[in-house]
């Protein structure tokens, strides 16, 4: 049945190999026939460096995958990698490389299991090489290796420096570490390499806790992070394929820099998509449960100088401040509706009713407030319509 596959794969065994210097051949020998490892590197390092064989990628290929690979030298073995893709990607191997069994080849499936160029060979050995070592540095930061780990992570971009997985890790481990430079660089590094969603949306998550850092700090909050991150997010969800994990984050940001409507507004577009989805329900309660309590503590604050018979304040004061306690009160009823409808919709519980304890809470303070503001209008003979 597969008998063309066969003819196809004798072929390129006859002809896949073209001429060679006596230093390449001696290498392989060397390396195939009697095991010697250190000799087989010497004549192909020769053979490496010869001007008639400058073009020639199976050199380089041989020497990571023959000669580094087997004694783990994954640095060489990645620079060798490096150079047969420099000399020519698409000069076929002395011999296609199965990733099945011949058994298991179809017609279907052989442009994916048989390897035949320098090339497809590279991608196959770096993706192998990168997943070992990574999950080896995530087995070391797991472990508290720390070092350890982050000598394997750069090792990983030696390796592959396209995977977006190891600038991420290098700035999760950095920004734990509240290094926020560090971690921005990596992800920098892994942006000008290869954009991705990815690496835009981490940027963006770098930024935001950048700034919520300092925002603990009052001399040092920087706001233009916020306006950073917002571009940042952008940028990821253009990328992106699923975009909903990145516009919840976006909403936060949203609400930090006062997009109040833009914050409302993509929450309801994402509800009216997802709207069985409790831990979305949870986070626009959470939305406008920090919209409230923005507004609450403001409040408040004008609320006891109205009743500092020291300070004077404005009747328009007044009227503003009822106001914003009547938003706030607005915002919290809307912020405990939902928490309500994510424990509805939650299997296990996750604080949502806690949280909409707290928004009853908060609301029956707030009728306090409005209460005492109406008498203190009807004092004043304001007309707080």
């Amino acid at each position: 049945m597969f008998n063309n596959i066969k003819i196809i794969l004798l072929l390129l065994l006859l002809f896949g190999c073209s001429s060679t210097s006596m230093e390449f051949r001696s290498a392989k020998s060397a390396a195939r026939a009697e095991r010697d490892l250190e000799r087989g590197e010497k004549f192909a390092l020769q053979a490496l460096n010869m001007d008639i064989e400058k073009d020639n990628a199976l050199i380089p290929y041989f020497l990571a995958t023959e000669i580094y690979k087997p004694q783990e030298r994954w640095e060489e073995m990645a620079e060798m990698l490096d150079e047969a893709i420099r000399r020519n990607p698409e000069q076929k191997l002395e011999k296609p490389k199965l990733l099945v069994p011949p058994e298991d080849l179809t017609k279907e499936n052989y442009d994916k299991m048989v390897v035949e160029t320098i090339g497809e060979g590279v991608e196959v050995y770096r993706e192998e090489t990168w997943t070992n070592i990574f999950n080896q540095a995530i087995e070391n930061i797991n472990a508290g290796a720390n070092d350890l780990a982050l000598e394997k992570l750069n090792l990983c971009i030696k390796i592959d420096s396209a995977r977006a997985e190891t600038y991420t890790t290098l700035a999760v481990y950095y920004a734990s570490n509240n290094d926020y430079d560090s971690a921005r660089q990596y992800v920098s590094k892994g942006l000008d390499i290869n954009p991705s969603s990815v690496l835009y949306e981490m940027n963006a998550s770098l930024l935001y806790q950048e700034f919520q850092a300092s925002n603990n700090n009052a001399e040092s909050s920087n706001v233009e992070l916020l306006y950073q991150a917002e571009q940042e997010y952008l940028k990821a969800i253009e990328l992106a394929d699923d975009t909903t994990s990145i516009k919840k984050k976006l909403i936060f940001v949203y609400i930090d820099m006062g997009k109040n409507q833009q914050a409302i507004d993509l929450s309801t577009e994402l509800l009216e998509i997802y709207y069985d989805d409790p831990d979305l329900y949870f986070n626009v309660g959470v939305l406008y449960q920090r919209l409230a309590k923005q507004l609450y503590d403001p409040a408040v604050d004008i609320y006891n100088k109205i009743n500092d018979s020291s300070e004077s304040i404005s009747n328009n004061m007044i009227k503003e401040t009822y106001s914003s306690f009547i938003q706030c009160k607005t915002y919290a009823e809307q912020s405990k509706n939902y928490f309500l409808d994510a424990n509805d919709l939650e299997i296990e519980e996750t604080g949502s009713s806690a949280a909409s304890q707290e928004m009853r809470n908060l609301i029956k303070s707030i009728n306090v407030f409005l209460s005492s503001m109406k008498n203190i209008a009807i004092e004043k003979g304001i007309n707080l319509d």
